[in-house]
């Protein structure tokens, strides 16, 4: 038995934690196709009480600090895999803002797979240009560059 994203993000929002949806599942709201993903990914305005949610949901809770200061917890359920990440710098937390749904903007999902650059994130962002969504090409490249991966993004952009 696994969670679906929706059923995480109301369990910990009546716990008074806000999240979005970033990764692949989000990526997968702009694709031309939908991309087969297990794990869910989740980023949260805090972090205060989350592992207690996921718990008692049923879930097995890892937390990842940094200098004691958490930032990271991983939660599984079944095959459910969650990654709920703390957003930390100035760029997250402008991304938690402009969210609409629940869910990034399509050029929050492209900056964070610009900066993570795996092929299959890669993949994404060439998946989400060819299906025609419509991007703030302004927006991606301040970030971009403030990310140093501005190269990737006008490759990509280019249809490289």
């Amino acid at each position: 038995m696994g969670l679906s994203a929706d059923d995480l993000r109301t369990a910990l929002a009546a716990g008074g934690i806000e999240t979005v949806l970033i990764g692949a599942h989000a990526a997968n709201r702009y694709r031309l196709e939908v991309r087969h993903t297990v794990d869910v990914d989740l980023l949260a305005a805090t972090l205060d009480g989350a592992a207690g949610i996921l718990r008692s949901l049923g879930c097995t809770v890892r937390v990842v600090e940094d200098d004691g200061v958490a930032y990271l917890l991983t939660a599984q359920i079944g095959t459910t895999v969650v990654d709920l990440l703390l957003a930390e710098t100035e760029y997250q937390r402008t991304a938690l803002r402009r969210a609409r749904g629940g869910v990034i903007t399509v050029e929050d999902v492209i900056v964070h797979k610009l900066i993570a650059g795996r092929p299959r994130d890669v993949d994404d962002i060439a998946s989400i240009l060819a299906a025609g969504v419509a991007v703030d090409d302004t927006y991606v490249v301040e970030h971009a560059t403030e990310w140093d991966v501005l190269p990737l993004w006008v490759r990509l952009r280019a249809g490289d």
